[in-house]
């Protein structure tokens, strides 16, 4: 099938997104439009399903696009919008290797959107010489445009009467504005003009030559840099720089096993609550032993950037800095343990989730960076993997609908962890179900959660509990969620067919399905 001309293309792709999500939320209108956008592109030949970068974007869309139908979550939505402009990248120039990449050519072009529609349009030399003179006719009347509001807007400081009169003059046309506007709608007009900016985006695609140029210059491999100093200079150099890295790696591979030791034994075998917060212990502590995992790599990385990857007494080196990656993934399942007795305690929420998602990411690297040690594989290569990893990990993590997840769990664990009934109450209208309890439920949740936090007080004094006294009361919680209930039963009815998502129509089934 031939393409369309792009500028009609564009045209029709933005009265089709009108049709679609003018005053409808997302659901299946997502959906269906992206998948229209990827088989147009494969039945013109623009896109083939070839490549890792290919298949892994198109899957990618198609799959968060279908999470955003069936979980309607916050998260399933900003990786479909992510994972799009990837794909958009990939399509403009399929043969980059790198995601990152891809991604920095698909945000030139949609920074470049009114450019790149304004050059396609005025393609042919005779409409671009006609434009040429539009504006410069334009450009004659800006000019003195600017000079006669500065003069009319002196004059009418100067004087009362004139003032007047300008201001009746502006408040006859504001009113014929208003009028005018009556008859338009504002709201469909907005929603035209996005249409033909993401189209644009998506049909009218620019090949950014400096930052193609730029990729294929990388490889996975290192290549050994031939340095113009004498022969010994260099091993002179190269054997004083293994030294000190040999020491680096040593010092810092005996600190990080005590601490390893520490944890094993505080964390893993000995933990005990007393009902601390365990801020210190999960808060502030996870985010530096994060923070250190990364600075970990990027030290590994730092000294195996040149030429001592090819040096061959480097054996000692690999061996300490293949003992310091472990001792960093034992690191980061000791912080995975910490989150856990967080969870244990004080129950689900998304940043410890996230925690999880991210130590995961971690361990991934840190694997990734022993391979290229052992293999010398480039920085680029370390890179390219784990853009694709994260890519394929926030896929994964879309495809769970958490609100509903947290809901379950923390309620279901009432007895042995804290309900925070003030985060529960924000979670999606999906959720409401799980969330909808009974006055008596939820008092019994509240006796329970006075005798396992009773020992944990806010203050120095320690005369009254924290949770009694900051929290969500459970009558408050239960006049919020029944709020809720309404203005969800509102809601959903109100919605139309393009608009709808099953998370949502399972939860009004849950709710109101035997009203």
């Amino acid at each position: 099938m031939k393409p369309l001309k792009p500028t009609l293309l564009v045209l029709v792709s933005a009265f089709v997104i009108t049709f679609l999500f003018y005053k409808q939320a997302l659901g299946l209108n997502l959906l269906i439009y992206e998948l229209m956008v990827i088989g147009y592109l494969s039945i013109t030949k623009q896109l083939a399903f070839k490549g890792v970068n290919q298949i892994s974007t198109v899957l990618g869309v198609i799959l968060t696009g279908m999470f955003t139908v069936i979980h309607h979550s916050t998260l399933s939505f900003v990786v479909n919008v992510f994972v799009f402009i990837l794909f958009v990248g990939v399509v403009i120039a399929p043969e980059l290797r790198s995601l990152i990449s891809s991604f920095k050519l698909s945000m030139s072009n949609l920074f470049k959107v009114p450019l790149n529609y304004w050059n396609e349009y005025s393609e042919g030399k005779a409409t671009k010489k006609k434009s040429r003179v539009n504006i410069r006719r334009l450009g004659m009347f800006f000019i003195p445009i600017l000079i006669v509001a500065a003069f009319t807007i002196l004059y009418s400081w100067s004087s009362p009467k004139f003032s007047a009169f300008m201001e009746s003059i502006a408040n006859v046309i504001s009113e014929n504005t208003m009028l005018l506007f009556q008859y338009i709608d504002l709201w469909l007009i907005l929603t035209f003009v996005l249409g033909l900016f993401i189209s644009a985006f998506i049909f009218i695609r620019k090949r950014i030559v400096p930052i193609i140029e730029e990729e294929r210059k990388h490889s996975d491999d290192l290549v050994r840099e031939r340095i113009s100093h004498s022969k010994d200079f260099k091993l002179l150099a190269l054997k004083n720089e293994k030294r000190s890295a040999v020491f680096l790696f040593a010092s810092l591979n005996l600190l990080l096993l005590l601490l390893n030791i520490l944890d094993v034994d505080s964390v893993w075998m000995n933990f005990e609550w007393e009902g601390q917060h365990l801020k210190q212990f999960v808060h502030f502590g996870t985010y530096i032993l994060i923070f250190t995992i990364l600075i970990s790599i990027a030290l590994v990385l730092y000294v195996f950037r040149n030429n001592l990857n090819f040096y061959r007494e480097n054996k000692v080196l690999k061996v300490l800095c293949y003992v310091w990656l472990a001792q960093n993934i034992l690191l980061a399942l000791s912080v995975g343990i910490r989150n856990w007795h967080y969870i244990e305690h004080f129950a689900l929420a998304y940043k410890r989730i996230g925690v999880l998602f991210f130590l995961l990411l971690a361990v991934f690297g840190l694997i990734t960076v022993a391979i290229k040690v052992r293999d010398r594989k480039s920085h680029f290569y370390i890179l390219r993997i784990n853009a694709l990893a994260w890519v394929c990990v926030f896929t994964l993590a879309s495809g769970f609908n958490w609100d509903r997840i947290i809901a379950k769990y923390n309620f279901s664990n009432a007895e042995h962890s804290f309900v925070h009934l003030n985060f529960l109450a924000t979670l999606s209208d999906s959720a409401l179900p799980e969330l909808d309890k009974s006055k008596l439920e939820l008092s019994k949740i509240r006796t329970e959660q006075l005798e396992k936090f009773s020992h944990y007080s806010s203050s120095s004094s320690g005369s009254l509990n924290l949770f009694s006294r900051v929290y969500m009361t459970p009558d408050r919680y239960f006049d919020v969620i029944s709020m809720r209930k309404q203005a969800f039963k509102r809601k959903w009815e109100s919605k139309g067919f393009l608009s709808w998502n099953f998370a949502e129509y399972r939860a009004y089934e849950a709710l109101f399905g035997n009203n």
